[in-house]
């Protein structure tokens, strides 16, 4: 037990400064970024919006959750299939919070290459989905919702099967919806201009739309603009302190705690003696990381202990590439909007390219990064409480504290009410 606190002692006085600095740039870029501008920028079809979309999921301050619905409600405002994809796999890849901490942990070339492969994957899945669908794409373009006459469709233009199609889809328009001109209206329809939508009817405005809690990070709450300095400030600190830090308070815990186990348990090498330093211990991040889900910040301590106790920063790097980017919760949504053929594409991309990194940076980048000797004397020196490093580590651990008790009061609280918690959709 005193070499597990020794090890949580020693993680948390390495990371605790560069989490809070990390969680204030989340508040920050919160702030700045308003969802709107962002669904503008990224709409539309092409390799342009491919490209922002996966540039664009670096520094927003989206949990895990959240980007499920930020995601498909790209594809609502009119985003390919790709470029919907290319935000889910970039955003969970990293952050605000994860950059800094890796760069304190591992040094500034790890640090950045993984948002820099973040986009390479993200671009490349994205390219590869949209390619795939592309025959979608087209009969979609060509067959608007607001056409009516099949001849006016151009089905030369398209072989017999995918006319077929189109015309079916005129078809089943015409003779099935409530707005098409030879169909009789029912005054009970939500079409009639004789009838009253009721309040519980799919066709009425008054019904309030349910969404998580405005103190979610999930919430689809528009954000609030002209705050100035006082209150874009208060705004930056409670998102990034009493949001992002409560929704991942859980898995960061788990994170901490699972690297001092590691630190306490496993000897300086042990990996490098019992599995080797080639590519079998990349392909077990990567099998051990795509079903495990872990977020970008609390895998960032894990991969730590795992490069202490003899694990290359190459395998370090599958692991951290991988598990964050893969989940149930997304991998469900893939398959209901995008389809089968792209949540195979998803998974190979983020599998293929995280082997690739993981083997070209053993390879070729190895060398820049700190000495493993000065990593692994961290064990052997410890922090006093009165420096700096041991200040903001007291500081996080107050937070973190605060953070643990509020989720568990959520908790109870949806457990007595049966409603779900505020601000626990990625963690509870």
């Amino acid at each position: 037990m005193t070499s597990f606190f020794n090890e949580l002692w020693m993680i948390l006085t390495e990371s605790s400064l560069w989490l809070l600095f990390g969680f204030l740039l989340a508040g920050i870029v919160h702030v700045l970024v308003p969802r709107e501008w962002m669904f503008k920028h990224l709409g539309g079809k092409g390799v342009i919006p491919l490209a922002k979309a996966s540039l664009l999921g670096i520094p927003l301050p989206l949990c895990s959750c959240a980007v499920i619905p930020v995601a498909a409600g790209l594809r609502k405002q009119g985003a390919s299939k790709g470029a919907s994809a290319a935000f889910a796999i970039s955003t969970p890849q990293t952050g605000e919070e994860s950059i800094p901490l890796t760069w304190g942990l591992f040094g500034p070339v790890f640090a950045l290459a993984r948002p820099v492969i973040a986009v390479i994957t993200g671009l490349v899945a994205g390219i590869l989905i949209d390619l795939t669908h592309r025959n979608e794409h087209r009969i979609n373009d060509q067959v608007p919702d607001s056409i009516e006459d099949p001849n006016a469709i151009g089905l030369s233009m398209i072989n017999p099967d995918e006319a077929s199609a189109a015309v079916a889809k005129i078809e089943k328009r015409e003779t099935g919806s409530c707005c098409s001109s030879k169909s009789k209206q029912s005054t009970g329809s939500c079409c009639s201009s004789k009838s009253e939508s009721t309040s519980g009817s799919c066709c009425s405005s008054k019904k309030p739309k349910e969404a998580p809690a405005e103190d979610s990070c999930c919430s689809s709450t528009p954000q609030k603009t002209n705050l100035g300095f006082i209150g874009g400030a208060r705004e930056s600190f409670r998102y990034g302190f009493a949001v992002m830090l409560v929704d991942l308070a859980i898995w960061l815990s788990i994170g901490l705690i699972m690297a001092a186990v590691i630190g306490a348990a496993v000897p300086p090498g042990w990996f490098e003696e019992h599995v080797g330093s080639g590519i079998v211990p990349k392909l077990i991040m990567l099998l051990v990381g795509i079903p495990l889900y872990i977020c970008a910040t609390s895998s960032t301590p894990l991969a730590f202990s795992l490069v202490l106790a003899g694990l290359s920063p190459g395998a370090a790097l599958v692991l951290l590439l991988s598990g964050p980017a893969t989940n149930v919760a997304t991998m469900s949504w893939l398959i209901k909007d995008l389809g089968m053929k792209a949540l195979v594409i998803y998974l190979g991309t983020i599998a293929v390219i995280a082997l690739a990194a993981g083997v070209i940076f053993d390879m070729f980048f190895l060398n820049l990064m700190p000495p493993l000797a000065e990593m692994a004397a961290l064990h052997e020196h410890g922090v006093s409480l009165l420096s700096i490093k041991g200040i903001a580590a007291a500081i996080f651990i107050l937070l973190m504290a605060w953070a643990l008790g509020l989720k568990a009061r959520q908790w109870i609280e949806s457990k007595s009410t049966g409603k779900p918690t505020v601000g626990g959709c990625c963690c509870s």
